[in-house]
């Protein structure tokens, strides 16, 4: 019991190999390594709410600037942000290939 105890805390703590994914197999900032996180935290973003800019993708609901390394592929062609923390921050990014 203490050797799978120890075993599950280890998993926790040591880094994914792949480099986009958590060890559970989630997605990964892959600036910050930081875990996206769920359901409560996402918000879709509308074309119009995205502006590309030199460097990087502009959110009109906040204003700041995602830098184009922060940026993922989404999965369904669609602008997704992740939100979450004390204070609440963009944690990862999802954008449609064609605009990266």
């Amino acid at each position: 019991m203490r050797m799978t105890t120890a075993l599950f805390l280890l998993a926790l703590a040591v880094p994914a190999s792949a480099h986009d994914k958590w060890w559970n197999g989630k997605e990964v900032d892959p600036d910050t390594r930081r875990y996206c996180c769920g359901d409560n935290d996402i918000k879709h973003l509308t074309r119009e709410e995205v502006k590309v800019v030199p460097g990087g993708y502009r959110l009109a609901d906040t204003g700041e600037t995602v830098p184009q390394e922060r940026a993922q592929p989404s999965p369904d062609g669609e602008f997704w942000v992740f939100r979450w923390g004390a204070p609440v921050k963009t944690q990862c990014f999802f954008a449609p290939v064609q605009s990266m």
